[in-house]
């Protein structure tokens, strides 16, 4: 687990979703892991992950310490919950703690992972960047932009966080995704190639031979994992 010193606060997600741009890949994490309907949003920034819960039916607040933030969320009809960093959650505050993108940004991952763990009644739900490769990306030009921004304290490889994990005596499940390559060579793609239908033609091609299984899936770039109480 390596440090990485920046100049960011507590909770600067570099920037924060605002909300209407959640990333729908990780939407769909939370709402097949979710159990119960009331969830609290750790870090929630603005509000993206949480409106989108709160318009699937959940019951939702977002916690944060950054009140302007929080004040745009509640600009969307979310209720909020203003943090300090000594503030303790309490024990069993929702069915549901979720932190997204969240546990790169805290001085102490472990103990505020403890505190989440207390606050949910039955799950806590996290992702944040991947780094098990992290010196080829920097070898090869393509440090992923969310790990490299300054605001992130952390970073983990697998078996790094594993080891968190594993410490704090919980039933867990983890693992990688969101694969830079093939990923990787579209995004090159769309930089280098200025007619627009043969880019649409070489990235279906990839997207195809992808799905058919023919191209190696290399580099992850986000952690997803699922704490049971």
């Amino acid at each position: 687990m390596g440090k990485l010193q920046g100049n960011g606060s507590f909770f600067v997600p570099g920037p924060p979703e605002t909300p209407g741009k959640a990333k729908q890949f990780i939407v769909k994490f939370i709402l097949e892991n979710v159990k119960g309907n009331s969830i609290l949003d750790l870090g929630g920034g603005k509000g993206a992950y949480s409106l989108e819960l709160k318009n699937a039916g959940y019951d939702v607040v977002v916690a944060d310490i950054n009140a302007e933030s929080l004040s745009i969320a509640e600009k969307h009809g979310l209720k909020t919950m203003l943090l300090t960093q000594e503030d303790s959650l309490g024990e069993n505050v929702a069915d549901n703690v979720i932190m997204i993108e969240v546990l790169e940004h805290v001085p102490d991952p472990k103990e505020f992972m403890k505190s989440a763990i207390k606050a949910a009644k039955k799950r806590v739900i996290f992702t944040l960047p991947c780094t098990n490769d992290f010196k080829l990306l920097f070898d090869v030009g393509l440090s992923y932009h969310h790990i490299a921004v300054s605001d992130h304290l952390w970073h983990f490889s697998y078996d790094e966080l594993k080891f968190v994990l594993d410490s704090l005596g919980v039933k867990y499940n983890l693992s990688m995704g969101d694969y830079l390559f093939p990923g990787a060579i579209i995004n090159l793609l769309r930089k280098c190639c200025t007619n627009k239908l043969v880019f649409k033609f070489l990235k279906w091609s990839l997207l195809i031979f992808n799905k058919l299984g023919l191209i190696s899936k290399q580099v992850p770039s986000r952690f997803y994992g699922i704490i049971e109480k």
